[in-house]
């Protein structure tokens, strides 16, 4: 009797402890924006924020799907709880209200505006931008007053690649990018020669986040990946992996 006894009890403590679940997949929402997120030569998505996945993935027993979205589209599924994370993310009070940004930020580039070289040397002051067509991709964040101008002449479109294709064709006389991103890009000799940075700079910076969906109340996988993005930033193995796109 003694021994079924004992028996019943660790049954009973084994079924009052199921197994844990292993964590749902967290779906991430992006767009591509060379060298970070971009189309290899077998199709698949790769760059440093790809890189930078698969390491957390490694490093949290995590895993994410990728889908790919325009960028505004992807902004929208994270407001609305339809998507999990999103990298590459620029910060703004806006965006605020419905991602959680992990800190600290895992990367920076600058906001910089391109033109024909010809033009482009021309233009060295910030009031030099009234009156012409600039081209943008849809709900990025660059820089103030550029965001939140409404006297600029400014063209909205889906991605990168529709931005870099209609100012080489001639449809916007500027565009506006981050360095990281368009000197990328230039490095393609033929491209180099038509598309260069304009004399002016704006004098900030864009800090690059991870981003969780407020809505989706990921509690232990935001702390999972907060402890992870801060053990990869102190070891420095993002700026080991960022080294292969400068």
């Amino acid at each position: 009797m003694r021994r079924f006894l004992l028996l019943l009890l660790c049954c009973g403590s084994a079924l009052a402890e199921p197994a844990q679940q292993p964590l749902q997949p967290l779906r991430v929402v992006t767009d591509y924006w060379p060298p970070f997120r971009m189309q290899g030569v077998s199709g698949q998505l790769e760059g440093l924020d790809i890189e930078l996945l698969d390491e957390l993935q490694r490093r949290t027993g995590l895993r994410f799907e990728v889908h790919l979205q325009p960028w505004a589209r992807a902004l929208e599924a994270m407001r609305r709880g339809q998507a999990d994370l999103m990298t590459g993310l620029a910060r703004t009070a806006e965006r605020e209200r419905y991602i959680d940004y992990l800190e600290p930020a895992y990367y920076a580039c600058a906001p910089r505006l391109y033109g024909p070289p010809e033009r482009a040397a021309r233009i060295a002051d910030y009031r030099q931008l009234l009156g012409l067509r600039i081209g943008y991709v849809l709900e990025s964040a660059y820089f103030e007053p550029f965001d939140s101008d409404a006297s600029l002449l400014k063209v909205g479109v889906k991605n990168e690649e529709q931005l870099l294709q209609m100012q080489l064709r001639g449809r916007v006389e500027l565009m506006i990018g981050t360095d990281c991103q368009v000197d990328f890009q230039l490095r393609e000799p033929a491209l180099a020669r038509r598309l260069v940075k304009l004399a002016y700079r704006p004098p900030v910076r864009t800090e690059l986040y991870i981003g969780l969906s407020r809505t989706r109340g990921l509690v232990e996988e935001r702390e999972l990946l907060l402890e992870a993005l801060h053990h990869l930033l102190r070891d420095g193995w993002l700026e080991r992996a960022a080294q292969r796109y400068r």
